[in-house]
């Protein structure tokens, strides 16, 4: 017998490009459904991003996690598919967290089912293959949905009386004189008060984002990713306690349309981009102790 007859047939392997080449319409069929079943979200969402200055970023996040798919198109492409069972039950999972969501009038709960419902998707058609590739730009869309509204106002009051609390300080530490009760500071001729969009959860939110994106396109190790999404919270309450402490001195010593308006808004601006600065460095700091170690692993 030849060396030809005695070999083992072996099955041609199917790719997600060529899978997805055979089943477009049902592709198609399944991606309208999705949107029919979610409408009403992604009307109530877009309307959160276009209203709500706290999830302004939100028209980012999409965008952003179609560039990553964009990116890996050609290894998504030649993933082998291999669908798995076990992902009709995380289907199903999925639209039992959405009902419960939308009866119990939790929009947070609602909306990120549609998360767990493409992992589940995914993981039915194509297998883990493509799903462990996929999982950072479905699991970032997260930060495109605004926290429950228990959560944000247990998180936004507190922030108030820090920012505060550490602008005071700043101040000190400048020797201007100021007096602070609660979130409200008070200078000679000036009153401040840290409101509700003064308290940087809003910088804080996307900065985080932020952070965790950028500790993916970095391909750092886990350990530095956390680290580096941690470090967008001390960075985020260091510039807005600046940004607070400049519009009391410069209510105080110039002036009320100083410390206000388009003045405030484009400091706000200069101050959050030296925070994406700062985080960037940050990153850039742990990626070469990454370097380093590996360098030195190797001698």
């Amino acid at each position: 017998m030849s060396m030809e007859a005695a070999a083992p047939v072996v099955e041609h392997e199917i790719t997600v490009r060529t899978w997805v080449k055979s089943h477009a319409w049902q592709i198609v069929l399944l991606v309208v459904l999705i949107g029919f079943l979610y409408r009403h979200a992604f009307v109530k969402l877009f309307g959160d991003w276009m209203e709500d200055p706290n999830y302004s970023h939100g028209f980012l996040v999409p965008v952003a996690s179609i560039w990553i798919i964009w990116l890996k198109r050609k290894a998504l492409g030649v993933a082998s598919a291999e669908p798995r069972n076990w992902g009709l039950a995380v289907i199903g999972l999925a639209l039992m967290q959405f009902v419960a969501g939308t009866l119990g009038a939790e929009n947070f709960v609602a909306y990120t089912s549609l998360l767990v419902l493409l992992a589940g998707v995914i993981a039915a058609l194509f297998g883990t293959q493509l799903l462990r590739q996929l999982l950072f730009p479905i699991g970032w869309l997260v930060f495109m949905i605004p926290l429950p509204a228990i959560v944000f106002y247990s998180i936004t009051f507190p922030l108030q009386l820090l920012a505060s609390r550490m602008a005071s300080g700043l101040l000190d530490l400048l020797q201007i004189p100021n007096l602070r009760e609660g979130n409200v500071m008070y200078f000679s001729n000036y009153t401040i008060g840290v409101a509700e969009a003064c308290s940087g959860i809003r910088s804080l939110i996307t900065l985080m984002a932020f952070a965790v994106l950028l500790g993916y396109l970095r391909s750092m190790p886990i350990w530095a990713r956390i680290v580096l999404a941690l470090s967008s919270v001390p960075v985020a309450l260091v510039v807005n306690a600046i940004r607070v402490a400049s519009a009391g001195a410069l209510g105080n010593y110039l002036g009320e349309k100083w410390a206000e308006g388009m003045f405030h808004t484009l400091s706000g601006m200069v101050l959050f981009l030296l925070a994406l600065l700062a985080l960037a460095g940050i990153s850039s700091v742990l990626a070469w102790g990454k370097h380093s170690a590996v360098r030195e692993a190797s001698i």
